[in-house]
């Protein structure tokens, strides 16, 4: 595979639908981009995410947490919710 050549489409890291706390947008935000600069090569030039049903507010707030924190992809969305 080429790296270079991808777009890696996956979900945040958010509690479980049956977690009785609920994640800040930093926690979301610190955890997912934790995973992802242990798992995927800074060679990977963008992380399109998906919504993981998550609510347009939600979704919006934490990828804006993680364009905050310094990462080596452009970071965006790859859901119709954040365009409503």
């Amino acid at each position: 595979v080429l790296f270079e050549g991808i777009l890696l489409k996956p979900s945040m890291v958010t509690p479980g639908a049956e977690c009785p706390t609920h994640a800040t947008p930093q926690q979301v935000g610190e955890y997912t981009l934790t995973m992802l600069k242990r798992r995927v090569p800074p060679a990977v030039p963008g992380i399109m995410f998906l919504s993981g049903g998550q609510s347009e507010l939600e979704a919006t707030l934490n990828l804006q947490e993680m364009n905050r924190q310094p990462n080596p992809w452009h970071v965006s969305f790859s859901y119709a919710r954040a365009l409503q």
